[in-house]
């Protein structure tokens, strides 16, 4: 009983920090049911998955009440993400993969330390190289109530298809990328990219629950525990995002990629001494 309660807090805490930023929160709950939980990787990659679609749902809804999701872009940036993923999981047989995640983990802390130098200096969030490739044709201006920002066929199919390939390459959900990829690479609004991210969480959180399921890498009991955990989590992420104001939730995706670096650091680190 108490272990079932430490694991609902958990997941939880976990979605309404996930939902705020964007991330989802399955880079820090996969981690935390493998080391601290004892679940095996398979089963807790499967119940993850599946508690995050109705948590994403939840948060579609509440941000397309808002308007705050550009489902333009998110389309766009789901396609080559699929395509990656489907690289990443090929490459993994000639990669090796457990030194090439400690390199990611490293560039994700970087990325947030730069986005919280930024945010603090008052510098755009938006990397001068990434604003300079958004001019190449053909060009896409998004023009809404949140800002203006522009982004072309090659940052769209170069952002997904990296988020892709890391997702499959490490086995690891890409909200975590999606988000922070869109505020550093096309110059999005954090309000506007952070529920962007969620609403492609529900799509692939959708396939990977029915994958996960005929592979047998869902154990039912635990997984809806996590779903209802989950979606309650989100449920408070979402009355919490409303009161943060752009700077704070541009500082809180900027921690949240320094956490999920480490995180993953840390996981990574342990798996390869097994």
């Amino acid at each position: 009983m108490w272990e079932y309660l430490a694991l609902f807090i958990t997941g939880f805490l976990v979605s309404a920090l996930g939902t705020v930023v964007g991330f989802g929160g399955g880079v820090f709950m996969v981690p935390i049911l493998t080391l601290i939980f004892h679940v095996p990787i398979q089963l807790a990659i499967g119940c993850v998955i599946l508690a995050l679609f109705p948590a994403a749902m939840i948060s579609t809804f509440h941000n397309v009440r808002r308007g705050l999701i550009d489902f333009v872009v998110g389309i766009l940036l789901e396609i080559p993400t699929v395509i990656g993923t489907v690289l990443g999981a090929l490459l993994t047989s000639y990669l090796p993969t457990w030194q090439l995640e400690i390199l990611f983990s490293v560039m994700v802390v970087f990325s947030g330390v730069a986005m919280l130098r930024r945010n603090r200096d008052g510098t755009p969030s938006q990397f001068s190289l990434f604003k300079k490739v958004t001019v190449i044709p053909p060009r896409l201006v998004r023009q809404t109530a949140n800002g203006t920002y522009e982004l072309s066929g090659i940052t769209v199919t170069l952002f997904g298809m990296i988020s892709g390939i890391i997702a499959g390459l490490f086995g690891i959900g890409g909200g975590f990328i999606k988000g922070p990829l869109m505020v550093l690479g096309f110059g999005m609004p954090a309000r506007v990219a952070a529920p962007t991210a969620l609403f492609m969480i529900v799509m692939t959180s959708a396939v990977g629950s029915v994958s996960h399921y005929y592979l047998g890498h869902i154990q039912w009991k635990m997984g809806l525990f996590l779903m209802f955990a989950f979606a309650l989590g989100s449920v408070f992420g979402n009355r919490w995002a409303g009161a943060i104001s752009e700077k704070n939730l541009v500082k809180l995706i900027a921690w949240g990629l320094i956490a999920a670096g480490i995180t993953m650091a840390v996981f990574t680190g342990s798996q390869a001494n097994l």
